[in-house]
This record gives C-alpha cells, sequence and structure tokens, in this order.
C-alpha cells in the first residue's frame, strides 16, 4: 500500500479526473492526502449520474454522502474509503461542511440532466461545485484568510464551463443537457436536438457564446488571485487547462456534439507541474 495513500483513492481519482489528480500529487506532501480525498469526493459526486439508472437511485447516494459528512461531527468511520478519507481531511483541515454539503446539494442538477433555466442559474451550480473545490483546495493549502472567495467562484465559472462543453457528447449520449435554456433558445435549439447530435451551426453559436463566459471567467479569476496568498494558488492549477480545452472546442472541424475536445496527455502533465510550482494559471 502507499504510505501517503492509506485509504486506497488515488486510482480512482487518476482514472476519473486526472486534471486534479495531478493537481493533489504536485502539491505540497504535507497537503497532499487532504487534496486528494477532497478531489476524489468531488470526483465520486460528478460520477453519480453514470452510475444509476434513475435519478431516484442517485438521491439515494446523495444522502448516503449526507449521512456520511453528519458522521464525521463524532469521528465515526463509515467503512467506505473515499468517506473515511474525506473525514481525516475536514478533522485535519477544518474544512467546513456547509460548503461540502452544498457539493452534495448541487449535484442533484446532474441527475434531472433537464438543462439549467438560465446562465444565472447554471452559474449558481458551478460556484457551489466546481467553484467549492478551488476554494477548499485553497484552504487545505494555507489560504487561512480565505482570500479566495471571489477567485475560487471565477476558477468555478471557467473550468466548469470548459468541462461542461468537453462533455456535451458524454452527456447527450447519456441523455443529459446541461447548458442553459434560455441560451438554447436564444440560439434556435430544444433539447431534443441536442440529444439527438443535432444542431449544426446553431450548436456552434451555442458553444462559442458559453466559451466566452468560461474565457471572461478565467480573466477574472486570474485577476483575484493576485490577492490570494502564494501557497494557496497551486489549488487552481487546473485553471491552466481552460485555454487548451477550448481551443480544442474551437479547433477546425470538430463537432462539439460528437467527439469530446481533449490535449495531450503530457501537456497536461507539464502545465499542471508548471503551474503548481509557481502559482501561475
Amino acid at each position: 500500500m502507499n504510505p501517503q495513500d492509506p485509504y486506497g483513492i488515488w486510482p480512482d481519482l487518476r482514472a476519473h479526473d486526472p486534471d486534479r489528480f495531478l493537481t493533489a500529487r504536485f502539491s505540497p506532501r504535507h497537503a497532499r492526502a487532504s487534496l486528494m480525498a477532497l478531489y476524489a469526493f468531488a470526483a465520486e459526486l460528478a460520477r453519480i449520474p453514470d452510475l444509476v439508472s434513475e435519478p431516484a437511485l442517485g438521491e439515494f447516494r446523495l444522502q448516503w454522502w449526507r449521512d456520511a459528512l453528519a458522521g464525521t461531527a463524532d469521528g465515526a468511520s463509515s467503512g467506505a474509503p473515499g468517506s473515511d478519507a474525506l473525514a481525516a481531511a475536514i478533522r485535519s483541515r477544518e474544512l467546513p461542511r456547509a460548503t461540502l454539503l452544498g457539493m452534495i446539494d448541487a449535484r442533484s442538477a446532474d441527475l434531472s440532466g433537464g438543462g439549467f433555466a438560465d446562465l444565472t442559474a447554471l452559474k449558481a451550480y458551478l460556484y457551489k461545485s466546481q467553484g467549492a473545490v478551488f476554494g477548499l483546495g485553497a484552504q487545505i493549502l494555507g489560504d487561512s484568510a480565505h482570500g479566495s472567495e471571489r477567485a475560487s467562484n471565477a476558477a468555478g465559472l471557467a473550468y466548469g464551463l470548459a468541462i461542461l462543453l468537453r462533455n456535451l457528447p458524454r452527456d447527450a449520449a447519456a441523455g443529459r443537457v446541461m447548458v442553459p435554456l434560455t441560451l438554447m433558445r436564444e440560439c434556435g435549439l430544444e433539447p431534443e436536438m441536442l440529444l439527438a447530435g443535432e444542431g449544426g451551426k446553431r450548436v456552434l453559436r451555442l458553444v462559442a457564446d458559453l466559451e466566452r463566459e468560461s474565457r471572461s471567467a478565467l480573466a477574472d479569476a486570474r485577476g483575484h488571485l493576485v490577492h490570494c496568498e502564494l501557497p494557496a494558488r497551486a489549488a487552481f492549477a487546473p485553471l491552466i487547462l481552460v485555454e487548451p480545452y477550448l481551443d480544442a472546442l474551437g479547433a477546425p472541424g470538430h463537432n462539439p456534439l460528437q467527439n469530446i475536445a481533449d490535449i495531450n496527455p503530457f501537456a497536461r502533465f507539464v502545465r499542471l507541474w508548471w503551474s503548481t510550482r509557481g502559482g501561475r494559471v
């Protein structure tokens, strides 16, 4: 057993969220176990829709995590590696359970898969899901003043939109639409069209609109990170991948409903290593 991974959660995290696995792996040793636990928790929540056959079963899994968090109040062990790793991180880093519960609640939207009412609703979802991961990661890395809240929200929006756009084919194949309904209709689209892989140039317009939102949020995050304590900036390393992901989405001939936009694994490795070392995103 890896002594740095007493709960055995690293392999699953590496498989399901390589961006954050590498972010934690390249972070200072003293914070690594707690970051891995946080990221594994976030990855597990994100995977729930793919692991269940109907929303009710997904809600059951979300409730299990709520109960597991309640159990950490007295140090109880659930016997589940991911939950026990998270409980250890909560105790050692004093992570706020309210924020973790907010992450669970936000993921209910993944189960319905019916799209968000508008861009405001999508932003709120990304602040609570992706943004919370950035903020808690910064806390683990020493942001004692919690000066990263604005950076976390902007980072959650920038990175979350990039991931959402990358996952359009996967979500459509699973019968999910995770984009704002108002924005879709402004582009002349209906959910059924996305699910069928149709829409042509109208889909490209939708992607371009959300891509601009992602790039704008990335600029905001970079501006806010100037005021964030330097050691905590390593938690924001995944932002270094936002522009490459968006560039891949806009590559000539790329069909955003048929192919997942990806980047070279070695480029991912190098970019994340460089970012965690210098805090540059």
